[in-house]
């Protein structure tokens, strides 16, 4: 072990323990705004282990990685990768960990962005029961709920926007917060009536892994939701080519508009971005709730 890889240390007894191997290495990876995360080399081949030691002793919110992993089986449902959840917990001082199986790196190839696209549509056809009605789960570290609703819209604004636009250090003007007021009176004209469809929830690219066996999907914010909310988060912050959409509507036509409401979904993340980095990200949103309110 290396001083890069202390945060695993206190916790490699009991990972031991549910792996049935020795621990050889630990390499740290890159990526992740709230864990610690590592490759570990062991006795039985790599796995991957997440944990938040400079959080531990309650300060990491409850049931974080529980609920991350209750939103990976759910997503085992879809013809999509997804990395198999082998333990999670609390170690020594309370230390919590997520340990996963490990991911080899595949080629982001013509074929695995339409495989892409297709095993997304899949997911969302699958019938889902309603709006909302799921366990609360987390969006990056902010809690998200999941209350029951009657539709999209209604769902989207009680459960999504209204519980963020009531937290402070939002840096909005009362013209921002008039604009989402209008905002919430037009929803239901502004969202396609569909059918609820199970959600990642925090589709950007870097939660979409390429792998040997298919295209992977990583750290969900799941929900019973509307399922342009994963569509329009692929568009975010760029990084996914044009054809995994091509794929997408024509294995699961999108309803028309689909892209001008990109923004009108991602006043979401948008939103959380804001309140978790801070004002730089206030001009897209102000560009994003615009959009949203005069869709073209």
């Amino acid at each position: 072990m290396t001083l890069l890889d202390l945060p695993v240390r206190p916790l490699t007894p009991l990972l031991e323990m549910h792996l049935g191997a020795g621990i050889r290495a630990a390499q740290r990876l890159h990526g992740g705004d709230i864990s610690d995360t590592f490759r570990l080399d062991t006795t039985r081949g790599p796995f991957v282990l997440k944990t938040s030691p400079q959080k531990a002793g309650g300060r990491l919110p409850d049931g974080f990685y529980a609920a991350e992993a209750h939103g990976l089986g759910l997503l085992r449902a879809a013809p999509l990768v997804t990395p198999d959840v082998i333990a999670h917990g609390s170690g020594p001082a309370g230390q919590p960990y997520l340990l996963l199986s490990w991911l080899p790196p595949g080629e982001d190839t013509p074929a695995a962005q339409d495989a892409l696209g297709r095993g997304l549509a899949a997911l969302h056809a699958r019938p889902a029961p309603g709006f909302g009605g799921l366990p609360d789960n987390y969006f990056a570290s902010l809690a998200q709920r999941n209350p029951s609703a009657a539709g999209a819209a209604e769902f989207f604004w009680s459960a999504r926007l209204e519980p963020l636009l009531t937290r402070e250090r939002l840096h909005l003007t009362p013209r921002d917060r008039s604009g989402f007021d209008t905002l919430r009176d037009r929803l239901p004209d502004l969202i396609p009536p569909e059918p609820p469809a199970l959600v990642h929830g925090d589709l950007w690219h870097g939660n979409v892994h390429y792998t040997p066996r298919g295209p992977a999907l990583i750290d969900p914010a799941v929900g019973f939701s509307h399922r342009e909310v994963d569509v329009a988060a692929l568009r975010l912050f760029g990084g996914v080519p044009r054809r995994v959409f091509q794929a997408y509507h024509e294995a699961y036509p999108l309803a028309d508009g689909w892209e001008a409401r990109v923004p009108l979904w991602n006043l979401y993340p948008l939103l959380a971005h804001l309140l978790l980095f801070g004002e730089g990200y206030l001009g897209r949103t102000r560009e994003a709730l615009q959009a949203a309110l005069d869709p073209r």
